[in-house]
């Protein structure tokens, strides 16, 4: 393929009724119309997500230049980055079928954002590793000739990235980028999007292709979630794209807030203390750990004494002398950094009893223990087999309905401890 001369795709009319043929076009609120088929649509990057990464490149240590995206799909990631930075891009993907939608959208973003970055930019047609070609077609067909300040890739991989290989990715990424190096304007940015699921002796293969090509230069990890306690997305920010930390944790709320953490690479450690009726129980996002920056986490949101029940699974365990995550103002930190510290907390509480047991059979005596504290219900925060978690709710429901006060409205969760399940009382995000 890297023998064949890469070809430009216009997002003419005959285009545009192919992709709408095959793919309708359609928008996000408030976003530009795109087209992509439904194995597309599995595979690329929501445009509100989008848009939230590149939000957080700095457009002032940048160099001027080029985006480059050489394997660009649907071009949402890059029609991002475009817009965002205002920037003309170029994007090459290797599917024929796949390139005039790229170009469509490319051109369709360019129009919703009404900036004249679009102009400028092309999609292609081609191998994304043929640098050479795709440089002099680019300059051929637009008359600018500018070296790539940005490259962003999002290589094809297989789906369960631990039982592969790296040099199973399309196009192999050491190939990739030895191939854009030369290309590169000094103090450009890279954004290497990855598996979720990437091991960290792959993580290690990755620093050390980027290392062998650059040398000494600033890397940052970049871990994304959207909430749901998984990681979303894992990349690597290279060069300008990098922030002043090797490791950093971005969470993306519904509503687009971005909040994100910053530090190093930390191990936790559990304590095999038990956990105390009066201590104050938090389910951490499990996100904190993957990335290795719980401790950083924990020296913003804790104040006394603190330790780790549980690091592992769904449901991480602090347990803390003090609450957690006081007001801002108590806490002496900005209410933003207060936010973030907030936005990876899943439930927080005082431990107000101790059971055994968890149960059909037990339901009664936890009740009568829970009304007795003043709990008006209780969801149960827990490891329970899928199948019978619903019934065990539900039933649990109607025993505290039945049995709880009227007037009562403190709420309740039940959780595991190393010596046993507990009851917390719920507390509530602080005022700030």
């Amino acid at each position: 393929m890297s023998e064949i001369k890469p070809v430009v795709m216009t997002p003419d009319e005959k285009a545009r009724e192919y992709a709408q043929s095959i793919a309708p076009a359609v928008s996000e609120k408030d976003g530009p119309l795109l087209h992509a088929t439904k194995d597309m649509r599995r595979l690329a990057t929501p445009w509100s997500v989008a848009i939230a990464r590149a939000s957080l490149l700095n457009n002032n240590e940048i160099p001027t230049g080029i985006v480059l995206d050489p394997a660009c799909g649907s071009g949402t990631q890059l029609a991002a980055i475009c817009t965002t930075l205002e920037r003309p891009g170029i994007g090459v993907e290797l599917s024929g079928s796949v390139a005039p939608m790229a170009a469509i959208n490319i051109d369709n973003c360019g129009k919703w954002d009404g900036k004249k970055w679009s102009t400028s930019s092309r999609v292609l047609w081609g191998d994304g590793t043929n640098a050479k070609d795709v440089i002099e077609t680019f300059t051929t067909q637009t008359s600018i000739d500018q070296q790539i300040a940005i490259l962003h890739v999002d290589p094809a991989r297989p789906n369960d990235a631990q039982k592969h290989t790296l040099d199973e990715m399309e196009p192999r990424l050491d190939v990739l980028l030895s191939a854009w190096a030369p290309f590169l304007k000094n103090g450009a940015a890279l954004i290497l999007d990855l598996s979720p699921r990437l091991s960290n002796k792959q993580r290690e293969q990755v620093d050390q292709i980027v290392s062998e090509i650059w040398g000494d230069i600033m890397t940052t990890w970049q871990w994304m979630t959207q909430g749901r306690g998984r990681i979303d997305r894992l990349s690597l920010w290279v060069g300008t794209a990098a922030c002043s930390q090797p490791n950093r944790l971005v969470r993306l709320s519904k509503s687009g807030e971005i909040h994100h953490l910053e530090g190093k690479n930390k191990t936790s450690q559990v304590s095999d203390d038990v956990v105390e009726i009066g201590e104050f129980l938090s389910i951490i996002d499990p996100c904190l750990i993957a990335s290795g920056l719980a401790e950083s986490w924990k020296e913003i949101a804790t104040s006394g004494k603190s330790r780790w029940n549980t690091i592992t699974g769904r449901r991480p365990i602090l347990i803390t002398s003090e609450p957690i995550l006081l007001s801002y103002n108590e806490l002496s930190i900005q209410k933003e950094t207060y936010d973030m510290a907030h936005s990876f907390v899943q439930i927080k509480g005082e431990v107000v009893a101790h059971i055994s047991t968890l149960d059909f059979e037990s339901l009664s005596e936890i009740t009568q223990i829970a009304t007795k504290l003043g709990l008006s219900s209780l969801k149960i925060r827990c490891t329970v087999d899928p199948t019978i978690q619903p019934k065990l709710q539900s039933a649990l429901d109607r025993e505290m309905r039945q049995s709880c006060a009227e007037n009562s409205t403190n709420l309740g969760f039940i959780t595991e401890a190393s010596n046993g399940y507990v009851i917390c009382k719920e507390m509530g995000r602080d005022p700030a």
